[in-house]
């Protein structure tokens, strides 16, 4: 059992993504979206950029288990991820926060690097994003999370994780396996799905 930690600087419902079935990380992230495995858990934490919060005061923003690892023309084309794809002309911000961006210009089979998909348009990301986000190559799926966004949660000393003290590319391994599984009960018992809007939202 693996668990990798990282802070969070924009907490905005696109990337994680929490609505629906599941929970989605589709942008920003490559390395940590190209580096995970299927069975691995991933939490996200506040950070001073987010919201103030100190070194060594971090909380927890999202739980996820990272249950399938799909390739973005998959992503687009599975018919459980087309409430993803945002809709500019729908009300609310949950219809247009969708991470489901990048479709296949023709041969979807095929459809592997930047020069092979179209971003969907979205408030999120434009343009200048597309190769840093397509060169995650995956997107990363969980049926089993916890999102609590502008609801984190602290966590007490004897559960929390190890937490990058900055921005962290990979994020960090929590080492203890002992720490890990407690961590992970710990939270379990909030439930699973979504517990809060995000930051960014009013």
């Amino acid at each position: 059992m693996r668990l990798f930690s990282y802070k969070i600087k924009h907490d905005t419902g696109f990337a994680p993504n929490p609505f629906g079935a599941t929970l989605t990380l589709a942008t920003c992230k490559p390395g940590m979206r190209k580096s995970k495995r299927e069975g691995d858990w991933i939490a996200g934490f506040t950070s001073k950029a987010l919201n103030g919060d100190a070194k060594g005061s971090e909380r927890l923003i999202y739980l996820m288990k990272v249950d399938k690892k799909l390739l973005f023309r998959d992503y687009f084309a599975d018919e459980r991820f087309k409430d993803k794809i945002p809709n500019m002309n729908a009300k609310g911000a949950q219809a247009k926060a969708g991470d489901n961006i990048y479709k296949p210009r023709s041969d979807q089979m095929n459809a592997i690097g930047p020069v092979d998909f179209e971003q969907i348009e979205n408030p999120n990301h434009k343009q200048h994003d597309v190769s840093r986000d397509l060169s995650g190559k995956f997107v990363l799926v969980a049926d089993e999370f916890y999102y609590f966004g502008r609801n984190a949660i602290e966590l007490p000393g004897d559960v929390r994780p190890k937490v990058p003290p900055g921005m962290s590319r990979y994020g960090v391994l929590t080492h203890d396996a002992t720490k890990v599984k407690k961590f992970i009960e710990h939270v379990r018992r909030f439930g699973k799905g979504c517990h809060g809007l995000p930051h960014k939202w009013s």
